[in-house]
């Protein structure tokens, strides 16, 4: 392990709480990505869900808007805003 790595880690740990207000419960449920006036759509997965905010998966790598729908498979649906991309996840925090 190269010097400072212990260093970094352990900073990364002794860093501030958790910034979600509120706890999110994992799932698995499809859902779609919809914007540009509903013109376009793309697939993921809601992997954590909770009243304020979700981690979604994508397929693939490509670029999400800041502020889009989120639909459900159920046909739920609620405004959401990018707040995280890492990889092929996203978090966003539910509008209104």
């Amino acid at each position: 392990m190269a010097v400072g790595t212990s260093d970094r880690r352990r900073a990364k740990r002794a860093g501030t709480g958790p910034r979600r207000v509120t706890a999110r419960s994992k799932t698995l449920k499809s859902a779609k990505i919809i914007f540009n006036k509903r013109q376009s759509v793309i697939d993921c997965f809601v992997r954590d869900l909770s009243p304020t905010g979700a981690k979604l998966s994508l397929g693939d790598l490509m670029p999400v808007p800041r502020t889009f729908t989120l639909e459900l498979h159920d046909g739920t649906s609620m405004e959401c805003e990018r707040v995280r991309a890492m990889g092929k996840e996203i978090g966003v925090r539910f509008l209104k």
